[in-house]
Order: C-alpha cells, then sequence, then structure tokens
C-alpha cells in the first residue's frame, strides 16, 4: 500500500506549480505586453494618418492662397497693361464714341531707337514715308512712359501690314525689335478687330537666342486708316516678378499655361514653350470645373510639364483670365515635403511610444517578477511548513516504532522499515505482555501526511492497551475496529497483523486484518502460512477476526512483512512477488538480521535503480532455543507448524 509522501515528492511537486505559476504569469504578461505594443503602433499609425491628413490639408490651403495670390497679382498685371492701352488710346473730339480718335495733348518723351515718325520697311532699310495723324503721335509721349519696365516693346502696327511706326522702349542689343516682332506676329495681328492678346510668341532676335513675349493689340481706328496699338510682355521677367519669391518660400514649382495648356511661364525658363502630360492636364480641368476658378489636391504620380518631370505631388491651380482668355496658374510642391514633416513628427511620436512602452514593460516585467518571488516564497514556506509536518510525522512514528532488540538467546527478532519517500506508512512494534509471551505487530496504514502519522499513532496505542487486556489477537483485532471506526479518518484504513508468541512452549497465536500472512522456515526453505481472510480495519465496525494457532518447531524462522516487498519493481516493470522472495530467503540463516538482509540484497538487485514504489518493511523470529512442547501434538512433528485451531 502506498504510505507518506514528503520530501522529495513536496519538493518535485512544489517546483512544478512554481514552474506553471511562472509559465501563466509570464504568459499573461506577454499578452498585455503585446496588446500594449499592438495599441502603440495602433495609436502612432492612427496619429500618423492624422497628421498627414491635416498636415496635407495645411499644405493644400497654403498652396491654394499662394495661387491665388500670385494669380491676382499676375490678372492685375496683365490687366494694368491693358488698361493703360485703352486709356491713352486717342479719341476723335469730333466723335461721341468713346472708341474714335482723339488727341491727348501730353508731351512726355520717351526714350526710344527710331525716331518719331520715322518709317522701315517690313524687311528692314527705309521704309516710305507715312503721313501719321497727329493724334497718333502723341502716343510717342505719354506710353512708354507709363508702360516702361513691364513691357518690352510698344509700337504702332498698321492694318494693311504694310509698315511698322515704332514708339518702341528701350530696346536691347542681341535681342528681337519691334519689326521683328511685327513680322513674326503678322497673320495674328491682321486678324485683330478688338482688343486681344496673344499668350506666347516664341521670337528669334539677331542672334538666334529664342525669347519668349505674350502679345496685346488693341485697335485704333484712324481718319484714314486703322492701325493697332501693340505691347509686348516679356516671359522671363514676369516669371521672375511673380515666381521667384514662390520659390524662395517654400519648394514649390510654378507654371503659367495658356488655353492650350502650353507654359507660358515657369519657375524654370527652359519650361517656356513645353506642354504637360494627359494626366496634370485632366486634373487640372477636374478643379477649375463646376464654375471653380481655383482648386488643389494630392497628385499621387508622377507627371511631366514641359521637359521636366514631377514626383508625385501637391497641386494647386487659379484660372486667371486677360482680355477672355483662360490661363491657369499651377503651383506644385513635393508630397515628399509634406510626408518628411509629418514623418519628423511621427519619428518623435514613435520614439515617445517607444519610450512609454518600454517603461510599461518594464513595470509589466518589474511585477512578473515580484509576483513569481512572492510566490516563490509563499511556496518556500509552505515547503518549510510541509517539512515541518513531515519531521513531526516521522519523529511520532519513530517515537512508536521499538528501539532494536537485543538478541538474549531465546528469541532473535530484526526490522527494516525503508520508506519509498521521507515518511513511511508502515510500522512494526512488539512488547512484552504480562504473561511473559511476546507480541509482534506489522501493519500499513492508507494515506498521507499528519492524518496517516496520527492514525498510525493511534493504531498502535490501541493495540498497546488492549492486547494485554483482551490476551487475545483477534479479539484485540474487533476492538480496535470499533475504536477506528468511531473515528473519522478521511477514508483512510489499516491492515495489520498480530503474533503472540509463547517462546517456552512454541505456541502461536496470530490474527490478520487485510494483511499477507508471514512466511514460516524451518529448514532451508520458507512456505507462506495460510490464514484465513479478514477485513481491513476501519471500514466495518461489525467485523470479526480470528485468532488462529499453531505451534513452531525450535529454531523456526518467521518474516512478517508488507505488500510493498512483493510491489517492488524491476527496470522491465515486472514485480518482485512471493515466489522471488521465498526463493531469496533459500537456504539456513545464522540469525534474524542475516534473514532481513538476505532478501534487501535480492530486493536491489532485482530493481536496480528504479525507485520503490511503496514502503518496504519487514519483521523477521527466529526461535534460538529449543524447548518441550505442552501439547502432544507439537511431539508428534517438531520440525512442521500444527494448527490447532481457529476462534
Amino acid at each position: 500500500m502506498e504510505g507518506l509522501r514528503g520530501g522529495d515528492g513536496n519538493v518535485l511537486q512544489m517546483n512544478r506549480s512554481l514552474k506553471r505559476f511562472a509559465r501563466r504569469i509570464i504568459l499573461v504578461h506577454l499578452i498585455l505586453f503585446l496588446g500594449v505594443i499592438a495599441l502603440v503602433i495602433g495609436a502612432s499609425h492612427a496619429l500618423y494618418l492624422s497628421a498627414h491628413e491635416q498636415a496635407q490639408d495645411e499644405s493644400l490651403k497654403q498652396l491654394s492662397l499662394l495661387a491665388s495670390q500670385t494669380g491676382s497679382g499676375l490678372r492685375g498685371y496683365y490687366d494694368g497693361i491693358v488698361n493703360d492701352l485703352e486709356l491713352f488710346k486717342p479719341r476723335s473730339p469730333d466723335s461721341e464714341d468713346p472708341d474714335s480718335l482723339g488727341a491727348d495733348p501730353m508731351k512726355l518723351r520717351p526714350q526710344r531707337t527710331t525716331p518719331p515718325g520715322s518709317l522701315r520697311g517690313r524687311r528692314g532699310g527705309p521704309a516710305p514715308a507715312l503721313a501719321l495723324p497727329p493724334e497718333v503721335r502723341t502716343l510717342e509721349a505719354a506710353l512708354p512712359y507709363q508702360l516702361n519696365r513691364r513691357v518690352s516693346h510698344l509700337f504702332i502696327y498698321p492694318k494693311d501690314g504694310s509698315y511698322t511706326v515704332s514708339i518702341t522702349l528701350a530696346e536691347q542689343a542681341g535681342k528681337p525689335d519691334s519689326q521683328d516682332i511685327a513680322n513674326s506676329s503678322h497673320d495674328w495681328l491682321e486678324g485683330v478687330d478688338k482688343s486681344d492678346i496673344l499668350s506666347l510668341k516664341t521670337v528669334y532676335g539677331p542672334t538666334a537666342d529664342p525669347h519668349g513675349y505674350s502679345i496685346i493689340a488693341t485697335p485704333i481706328h484712324g481718319s484714314t486708316r486703322d492701325f493697332l496699338l501693340v505691347a509686348t510682355v516679356p516671359v522671363r521677367p514676369t516669371a521672375k516678378r511673380f515666381f521667384d519669391e514662390v520659390n524662395q518660400s517654400q519648394d514649390v514649382s510654378a507654371f503659367l499655361l495658356d488655353e492650350e495648356m502650353t507654359v507660358m511661364a515657369a519657375s524654370a525658363s527652359d519650361q517656356i514653350g513645353g506642354a504637360i502630360d494627359p494626366t496634370i492636364s485632366a486634373e487640372i480641368n477636374r478643379l477649375t470645373s463646376s464654375n471653380n476658378d481655383s482648386g488643389a489636391s494630392p497628385v499621387g504620380k508622377s507627371f511631366t510639364i514641359g521637359t521636366r518631370t514631377l514626383v508625385p505631388s501637391l497641386v494647386a491651380v487659379q484660372q486667371v483670365n486677360v482680355l477672355g482668355k483662360r490661363w491657369y496658374v499651377v503651383l506644385a510642391t513635393p508630397l515628399a515635403q509634406v510626408d518628411g514633416v509629418v514623418s519628423n513628427l511621427f519619428k518623435r511620436t514613435l520614439f515617445w511610444a517607444i519610450f512609454v512602452a518600454m517603461s510599461m514593460t518594464a513595470i509589466l516585467l518589474s511585477t512578473a517578477i515580484q509576483l513569481i518571488r512572492t510566490r516563490v516564497r509563499a511556496e518556500r514556506e509552505r515547503h518549510e511548513l510541509l517539512e515541518k509536518e513531515v519531521r513531526q510525522a516521522r519523529e511520532i512514528q519513530l517515537h512508536w516504532l521499538p528501539r532494536p532488540r537485543t538478541p538474549d538467546g531465546i528469541l532473535d527478532i530484526a526490522t527494516i522499515n525503508q520508506p519509498a519517500s521521507r515518511i513511511s506508512g508502515d510500522f512494526y512494534n512488539w512488547f512484552e505482555l504480562p504473561d511473559g509471551r511476546t507480541a509482534v505487530v506489522i501493519g500499513d496504514v492508507t494515506g498521507h501526511g499528519m492524518a496517516a502519522a496520527f492514525l498510525m499513532a493511534t493504531t498502535q496505542l490501541l493495540v498497546r492497551n488492549t492486547l494485554p487486556l483482551t490476551e487475545d489477537p483477534g479479539r484485540c483485532l474487533e476492538e480496535i475496529n470499533r475504536q477506528l471506526c468511531t473515528q473519522v479518518f478521511n477514508g483512510q484504513f489499516v491492515t495489520i497483523q498480530i503474533l503472540i508468541l509463547d517462546p517456552v512452549t512454541g505456541l502461536a497465536q496470530i490474527a490478520t486484518a487485510g494483511h499477507p500472512g508471514p512466511l514460516l522456515g524451518t529448514g532451508e526453505s520458507f512456505k507462506p502460512l495460510k490464514l484465513e481472510p479478514n477485513l481491513v480495519l476501519g471500514v466495518d465496525r461489525d467485523s470479526t477476526y480470528s485468532t488462529e494457532e499453531f505451534h513452531l518447531a525450535p529454531h523456526t524462522t518467521l518474516l512478517l512483512y508488507t505488500d510493498g516487498v512483493l510491489d517492488v519493481e524491476s527496470p522491465t516493470g515486472m514485480r518482485f512477488g512471493i515466489d522471488r522472495l521465498r526463493q531469496s530467503l533459500y537456504g539456513q540463516s545464522a540469525g534474524a538480521e542475516q534473514v532481513i538482509q538476505t532478501v534487501l540484497k535480492q530486493i536491489d538487485a532485482f530493481r536496480g535503480k528504479v525507485p520503490l514504489g511503496d514502503d518496504l518493511t519487514m519483521v523477521a523470529i527466529q526461535l534460538q532455543k529449543a524447548f518441550a512442547p505442552k501439547h502432544p501434538e507439537a511431539q508428534a512433528s517438531a520440525s512442521e507448524p500444527v494448527t490447532l485451531n481457529a476462534r
């Protein structure tokens, strides 16, 4: 039967419990840590998206405002030139028509390269004289002064295309003159019948360098013929005036597109005259449709304006209307610039998020360590309490076990109690009865812990107090059973065997309660003593137990044992069993101690390194003195035990 367990078993159980607890705590905190990391990543991502959206919206607003301001400046710039041309256009004093010829007596004298009134042919050289109305000649004085630094050329163009009369603002060497512009724009000029503008005209000067101009023409109806008042607005100075400031404010690419989506002006002069790809053209039309003259949106892929390819950008468009022509101011700033601003914010946010996550991880780790340490301390204290309980149980057991008996020449008794752990559930005892006989008791208590130890002590005490009164093993077991059944031992029970031996006559009385019968040796072999089986103690208070008697021959040996001896296992799982126990005892024995040691040697060889599964207890008794039996039956066979009766 299984005995008390302590020591190593408690340590293993404690270690397993601590490992389970540590794994559970670590798993819980790992889940919490992963949850924190997921929360931090999710919050950081949400913050990044929100910041990115806000930064993009803010950039679009700023870009739209900048495009609007630039467009307003350009519209005002061109409207101012047109208004000046209309304002100084000569009017007729005899006509109520405001568009008829007239004269303004302003006599301002501009700088010029061609003397007033001089004529040149279309292909150069002297031109035939042309009688100009006096009201036209007054333009020489007024307009150049008013339009200086805004237009590069100002001249009169006869509608028949025969001659050009120059009132040119300071022309520069190497650049086209008024005649070159008139020659290159002849077809368009001939078709102008009201104030109009030619968005972009590329004119080659004497050095064959291209120069871009916007050409504004206003009709003048003279008394004898019609003229055009023509002004040219150079593209590069215009772009410099309006786009340089834009480029200095931030990384923005600026473009001015005409109605044909051709680049009129750009922050990079080599872009002038270039076209745009359909992607951005469609986006510009979308942003300025539905009666909107402006709009802004992100363009998520690269696009081309002129010869320049722009990366994915935020694009703002402002429509500019000049003399009925729809132009577009386009500003583009790379999305990467917005991403860079947001990325810096995100990096800082991520840094602090990681800091918070690491701090929380440290807190969680510290909490886990403290919990584990607390549990270890608690388990240690519990283990110490168990150790104390085990020591107390062992002390109780040792106090009730008899001290080794010194051979007296009559009876030789040797014992062994080897627990499977630190506490044994087996017990044994011997003591002298008042009439001189010797009582030997062996038993096995089921269960564990202090309850089993107390049940063992209680049983021992009941045997010591009851057997001297009853002087009969069977009646003693009946009384002990009634006493145990009145107590509460949580379903525990006891197997026990009581032997009373008269060393003078060799008479032996024995009663058993669920305990294996002893082995009886009278020579070189041992045979099991067949006893009537009875119920274990502590189950049924009305159980009866019989006492069986037999005579022992001189030098007879008895071996009492618990079932732990038979249940010893080999490395292959085989049981030691009763047959191996008998074989291990074959041969003469010099004493009870030799019997015990012989069995132990065989058991150790049989089990190898396999630990004991149950407590191992044996009591060996040897009669060392010859005696004269009182019963005649014993004289008939002195070498064999004879059972007389069972009561």
